[in-house]
C-alpha cells in the first residue's frame, strides 16, 4: 500500500489535516489559561463548558446534513466560518486591538467549525476507500497528527504568551489555503440514489434514533468510552499521583514526578513517531480481531501498572507499552468502524462516535476525583476492569458483524 494509490480526497486531507491541527494545537489548549488570566477560573471554566455543548450540537448537526446534503458542502461552508472567526479572533489579538470577550466568542465559532468538519471528514474518508486501504489510512493519520501536536504544543509555548498575534495569523493563513483546497480540489464523495431507490428521509431526531438503536455500534460506542478513558487519565489522574508520590535519582539528576510525566509524554512522542507506520504495515498481514485484543489488553495492563508503580524503569517500560499498545489498537478500532457503520448515514454515526471522546474525557476527570479517596492499587483494579470491559464490548460488537452482506468486509 502506497499513499500515492490513495483517492486525492485522502491525500489532500492528510496533507491539510496535517497543519490545520498543528496550528490549532499552538492556540486551543493555550486558551483555557488565557481565559482564567483575563476572566478568572470560575466564569473561564463555565465558557468553556458552553463551549464544549455547543460544539457537540453542531458536529451531531454536521452529521445529519452532511448525509442528506453531501459532504462537500458541508465542508466549504465550516471553513468559511473558520476563517471568518480565525480573522475576527487575528483582529482581536493585533496591534491594534485588544477584547478577550471577542476572542472568546470567535474561538467558540473557531470550535463550532472544527467539530462540523470532524465527522463529515471521517465520513469521507470511508466514501473513497476501502476495507483494505483504512487501516493504512488511519495509522498514516494517526502518525501525522500526532506529529503535529507535538510540534504544534511545542510552537505554542513557545509564542503564545507574547506573540498570540503571530500565531493566529499563522492559522488563519493556514485556514485560508484549506479553503481554497476544499473549493477546488476535493471532489463530492457522498453519491445520493435517484429518487426511485432512496430511503425515506428522516428528520434529526429520528436520523439519530436510528443511530442510537443500532446495537452493535452503541457497543462499540461503549467500548470507545471505557478504552479512551483510561488515557485520559494518564494527565489527570496519573500525573498528580506522580507528582505526590514520585520521587527518583539518576545519575545524581533529580526526577521529580513532573519530570518524570515529562518523559513519560516523551516517550509518547518518539515511539508513535518512530514505530506507526511501521507497526501498521506489519499489523495488517494478522487477524484484525485479535490485533484489536492484544492491543487493548497491553495497553489496559500498562496504565494499571503506571496507576501504582513508582519505579523508574517500570513507569519508563509501561509507558512504551501503553503507547504501543495504543499503536496496534487505534487504527485498527477506525477500520472496524468504517465497516460496521449504515452506509447511508455514515457522518451521522461518526458525530455520534465523536460524542465518545467527551464522555471519555468527562470520565477521565471523575477519575481524578476518585482517586483522591481510592488507593493507587484499587485504581489499578478501576482501569483494568474499564479496559477489558472495553475490549469485550469490541469484540461483542464485531461478532455482529458477520452475519450481513456488508459486514463480511470486516469478518474479523
Amino acid at each position: 500500500m502506497r499513499i500515492r494509490d490513495l483517492h486525492p480526497n485522502i491525500k489532500i486531507r492528510l496533507v491539510t489535516d496535517f497543519f490545520i491541527t498543528l496550528t490549532q494545537m499552538a492556540i486551543f489548549p493555550f486558551m483555557a489559561i488565557y481565559f482564567s488570566s483575563h476572566l478568572g477560573a470560575a466564569l473561564a471554566g463555565i465558557l468553556l463548558m458552553a463551549n464544549v455543548i455547543v460544539s457537540i450540537l453542531a458536529g451531531l448537526l454536521s452529521g445529519y446534513l452532511s448525509d442528506h446534503l453531501g459532504r462537500k458542502k458541508i465542508i466549504v461552508i465550516a471553513e468559511v466560518i473558520q476563517v471568518a472567526s480565525l480573522l475576527v479572533m487575528t483582529l482581536a489579538n493585533s496591534p491594534l486591538l485588544t477584547s478577550v470577550w471577542l476572542t472568546y466568542i470567535m474561538f467558540l465559532f473557531s470550535n463550532v467549525s472544527s467539530s462540523i468538519i470532524g465527522p463529515v471528514v471521517n465520513a469521507m474518508i470511508v466514501d473513497v476507500s476501502t476495507e483494505k486501504e483504512r487501516t493504512f489510512i488511519y495509522g498514516i493519520g494517526y502518525w501525522l497528527g500526532n506529529i503535529s501536536i507535538a510540534a504544534g504544543a511545542a510552537l505554542g509555548g513557545l509564542l503564545f504568551e507574547e506573540h498570540r498575534f503571530i500565531l493566529f495569523g499563522l492559522f488563519l493563513l493556514v485556514s485560508v489555503a484549506s479553503l481554497i483546497i476544499m473549493i477546488f480540489f476535493i471532489e463530492e464523495s457522498l453519491h445520493i440514489p435517484s429518487s426511485g431507490k432512496s430511503s425515506p428521509k428522516l428528520n434529526f431526531s429520528q436520523n439519530y434514533g436510528k443511530v442510537l438503536q443500532d446495537r452493535r455500534f452503541m457497543l462499540f460506542t461503549l467500548a470507545t468510552i471505557l478504552v479512551m478513558s483510561l488515557e485520559f487519565q494518564l494527565d489527570k489522574y496519573i500525573a498528580v499521583r506522580l507528582k505526590d508520590e514520585f520521587h527518583a535519582s539518576l545519575f545524581n539528576f533529580e526526577i521529580t514526578g513532573i519530570r518524570m510525566f515529562s518523559i513519560i509524554m516523551l516517550i509518547n512522542t518518539i515511539v508513535i513517531v518512530l514505530l506507526t507506520l511501521q507497526v501498521s504495515k506489519w499489523l495488517s498481514q494478522f487477524d484484525k480481531k485479535k490485533v484489536l485484543t492484544i492491543g487493548i489488553v497491553v495497553y489496559t495492563l500498562s496504565f494499571s501498572i503506571l496507576s501504582m508503580s513508582n519505579s523508574f524503569l517500570i513507569i519508563v517500560i509501561m509507558a512504551f507499552l501503553f503507547t504501543l499498545g495504543e499503536l496496534i489498537y487505534s487504527p485498527v478500532k477506525q477500520t472496524v468502524l468504517a465497516g460496521i457503520i449504515d452506509d447511508q448515514s455514515r457522518a451521522s454515526y461518526m458525530a455520534v462516535d465523536s460524542l465518545s471522546y467527551n464522555v471519555a474525557m468527562l470520565l477521565g476527570s471523575l477519575g481524578l476525583t476518585l482517586g483522591a479517596i481510592v488507593p493507587p492499587n484499587g485504581m489499578a483494579v478501576l482501569y483494568l476492569c474499564l479496559g477489558l470491559a472495553g475490549m469485550l464490548c469490541y469484540r461483542a460488537a464485531i461478532k455482529q458483524t458477520g452475519t450481513t452482506n456488508k459486514q463480511a468486509d470486516v469478518s474479523i
